[in-house]
């Protein structure tokens, strides 16, 4: 068996080795569940207070700008109450790279399909008159 043969030969295994590895663990991804619970906190259909609508129109936003914004933020598991009856409580902040680009905080809601809402924290001395 020549050079040539002996290639071709392994480069057939390699290939087929290739097929299988990709068949057996597709496009899985490394996602850390702090990551994972935040893209299924954005994916839900999100329900603003009154109070969060206005706070929001302060900071010069809307809810899809939000939702966009959401992937620069992580849940403060520290001070979550993930087990609340009967909605679990999620504090939002900034990721560490983005505090000072985003100057609010938020507490999410997560209920069962739909993500609630009900006050902003502005962090910055922006005067925002919401009730």
């Amino acid at each position: 068996m020549n050079f040539l043969k002996r290639l071709r030969f392994y480069g057939f295994g390699f290939g087929l080795g290739l097929l299988i590895v990709f068949a057996m663990f597709g496009t899985r991804s490394c996602v850390t569940p702090n990551e994972q619970k935040m893209q299924e906190l954005v994916f839900q259909n999100f329900v603003l207070s009154e109070k969060a609508s206005c706070k929001l129109k302060c900071l010069m936003k809307n809810e899809q700008l939000l939702k966009i914004e959401l992937r620069h933020f992580e849940v403060n598991y520290d001070v979550s109450e993930v087990h609340k009856s009967p909605c679990g409580e999620y504090y939002i902040q900034p990721k560490k790279e983005f505090e000072n680009k985003y100057n609010y905080k938020l507490i999410i809601y997560d209920c069962d399909t739909i993500s609630k809402i009900n006050d902003i924290s502005i962090t910055s001395t922006n005067s925002c008159n919401c009730k």
